[in-house]
């Protein structure tokens, strides 16, 4: 990880769950992290145990104004964006058939476009500031790799699904370009984090004792191990499921 020392990440979600260990985790290593949420509480209980190592910026990122300067205001103050983790995202189940758009609307836009802007924005500052081996890592899920039967997950499995393949777009591209910059997704299966508490979601009931499951700081430390991967070799799509799992995702 030394090589990644000093250098500005910035993580989205950061507020509870696998964003949150993500931030700590690299502030850990030595980056000057950019932690963004919406809960500005959270993110100023964050910033505070990080022993200045953590820069909290409040944000919408379905706002695409408000996540634009975002990128701005952290490469006036730490300087250029070396390393973005996609984290921020929510499940919302719904069946395809009662059509409820806004559910719909409302993953598509934090799950999906979201994540397009700021792997925009982060290119832009990358390329303006002659950064030609940075690393974005797009936090995604094991449903990715699975169409579900009947359990109100297909909108959802449809945005890590677009996830997936924008990831491997954006890789083809950057690869056309001779770019050393490297994308990569982490699909984890079952993690134990807020995500079950969201109102109108899947619910916590979901996780007996019989349903193995991952910790954020499990997903910390694979963002570490991808970054830690050789800068010729390049993970594309990185599974983790907790041992034992049997769901079909």
């Amino acid at each position: 990880m030394e090589r990644w020392r000093g250098k500005v990440a910035v993580v989205t979600g950061a507020t509870a769950g696998i964003g949150r260990a993500i931030a700590q985790r690299l502030a850990q290593e030595g980056l000057k992290v950019v932690a963004i949420g919406r809960r500005a509480e959270r993110l100023k209980e964050l910033a505070e145990s990080s022993n200045g190592k953590i820069h909290a910026m409040v944000c919408d990122v379905t706002k695409e104004e408000e996540l634009v300067n975002v990128f701005k205001k952290t490469e006036e103050k730490l300087g250029p964006v070396h390393v973005l983790v996609n984290n921020a995202g929510t499940f919302l189940p719904t069946q395809v058939t009662d059509g409820d758009i806004e559910k719909w609307r409302h993953m598509f836009e934090l799950n999906v476009l979201s994540t397009g802007t700021a792997l925009r924005e982060a290119l832009k500052s990358m390329k303006k500031n002659g950064i030609d081996d940075g690393y974005i890592i797009n936090i995604s899920s094991i449903s990715s790799h699975a169409i579900p039967e009947g359990t109100g997950k297909h909108i959802y499995n449809a945005t890590k699904h677009a996830l997936r393949v924008i990831t491997e777009g954006a890789r083809q591209e950057l690869a056309r370009k001779k770019s050393k910059i490297r994308i990569s997704t982490i699909c984890p299966g079952v993690v134990d984090t807020e995500i079950f508490d969201v109102p109108g979601g899947i619910g916590r009931e979901f996780l007996s004792d019989k349903v193995p499951r991952l910790t954020s700081e499990d997903i910390a430390q694979n963002t570490v191990d991808l970054l830690r991967t050789p800068p010729n070799a390049h993970v594309v799509d990185m599974v983790v499921r907790p041992l034992g799992e049997t769901l079909l995702a």
